[in-house]
């Protein structure tokens, strides 16, 4: 396993790119917002994001400043990444390298939280169950517990509001098609093995992926774990809840983040 940095992007308060060799030579690359700590916050976006979406970098700088070290990962099949996404197949060795070396970089630091989004989140708690890292809890939004459990409730008088179809068009991930009937990671099973605090929050009626995928990860789960299930007119997914009602999703997740992740 190998890493190189590339130069910096912008600004002192910029984040600096960095590269590293998955389980199989994949090449995956990470943001790393820099700021003194001895715990690092990961972020995993899901499906179609990467860690240059708009969305990703303001979560980064929303955690940043509230004083947390940050690192977004494209994982493989995203961004700049290579390789192709296997939904929750390959993935979680992608964030195991990523995490792996960003302790090795970093003396200082000595755990992680990772914050994930939709099957982001679900690679998130696999990566937890099947690796030995120092993750001190794990924020889950919008989680896929399971892939057959993926119904999405699309209406087409409110896609709009999910989807931007031409800002992510020319930003397409690259799918293993040819692994679409491989047996997935079930995170609702995976969870079983995660022995650290877990806050789960999913907006009522998500239009992609149902609220009762994080039931049934709560249910699964190990104390200490807490579900906040939000009553938000829209049913927005992932991130998306960030733009639409920041005043509901930030206070949780900075409580949490402050119990668990200093």
């Amino acid at each position: 396993m190998s890493s190189h940095t590339l130069a910096v992007v912008g600004p002192e308060s910029e984040p600096r790119t960095y590269s590293v060799e998955s389980f199989d030579g994949t090449t995956i690359y990470y943001d790393d917002y820099e700021t003194p700590s001895t715990t690092a916050i990961v972020v995993v976006p899901g499906f179609w994001r990467d860690r240059r979406h708009a969305s990703m970098m303001r979560l980064a700088r929303f955690l940043h400043g509230e004083g947390h070290r940050v690192s977004v990962i494209d994982v493989r099949g995203h961004g700049e990444s290579g390789g192709t996404y296997g939904f929750n197949l390959h993935e979680h060795h992608d964030v195991d390298a990523v995490t792996k070396d960003l302790l090795a970089r970093n003396p200082s630091l000595s755990r992680v939280t990772f914050v994930a989004f939709s099957y982001g989140a679900a690679i998130a708690v696999s990566t937890v169950a099947r690796h030995e890292l120092p993750v001190t809890s794990l924020l889950l939004i919008s989680a896929v517990a399971d892939f057959r459990m993926i119904t999405p409730r699309i209406n087409p008088f409110t896609i709009h509001r999910h989807v931007a179809f031409f800002s992510q068009a020319m930003r397409r991930p690259r799918i293993a098609w040819s692994d679409r009937k491989a047996e997935k990671l079930r995170a609702v099973d995976d969870i079983r093995n995660v022995h650290v605090p877990v806050c789960l929050i999913h907006v009522k009626n998500d239009w992609l992926i149902g609220h009762r995928h994080s039931v049934a990860l709560y249910e699964a789960a190990n104390e200490p774990k807490e579900l906040h299930l939000l009553d938000i007119e829209g049913n927005y997914h992932a991130d998306r809840i960030f733009n639409v009602a920041s005043d509901t999703i930030e206070p949780i997740v900075r409580d949490f983040l402050g119990r668990y992740s200093r």
